[in-house]
């Protein structure tokens, strides 16, 4: 069903992006790991584009050097994901994020908290598994997830 409303979509670094918008609420799902998205969503992105991109190596990957996440690495994930809360200008905000992250549950309470009322939900999921048990690198067979709600003040 078409119901008339009308929606934006933005291509811009999420920490650039939260300087420029505002609303009601914010619901985040950033990377949890190491492995860089955009080499996922290259097709995605060069729709997104309408470019004509060249095109590297035998998957046919755009250059996406200046689409590296900072919320792709240790190092820099808890200064960008405090930057994002801290320019946010939303009332709720709501963040999916798994006990395999990058950041902890305690680093993410932290960071929240310090902008208003913070809570947490859990959910237990089994663990998707693409590889054979024997090779298995994860020994978990469970996997939590988080919502983590803010009521930013």
């Amino acid at each position: 069903m078409i119901s008339g409303n009308k929606g934006k979509v933005y291509n811009k670094d999420i920490n650039v992006l939260i300087k420029e918008i505002r609303g009601d609420v914010l619901y985040l799902d950033p990377p949890y790991n190491a492995r860089q998205y955009c080499t996922n969503y290259h097709v995605l992105e060069t729709i997104a584009r309408y470019d004509n991109p060249v095109l590297n190596g035998k998957t046919g990957l755009r250059d996406y050097s200046d689409q590296k996440s900072k919320f792709c690495s240790k190092r820099t994930v808890e200064k960008a994901f405090d930057d994002l809360i801290s320019n946010a200008d939303f009332k709720y905000i709501f963040l999916s994020y798994n006990n395999e992250g990058l950041m902890s549950l305690d680093t993410i309470k932290a960071i929240m908290s310090k902008y208003g009322k913070y809570a947490c939900y859990t959910q237990d999921y089994r663990r998707f598994k693409a590889d054979k048990d024997e090779s298995r690198q994860i020994a978990a067979d469970t996997t939590t997830e988080y919502i983590h709600c803010l009521i930013k003040e």
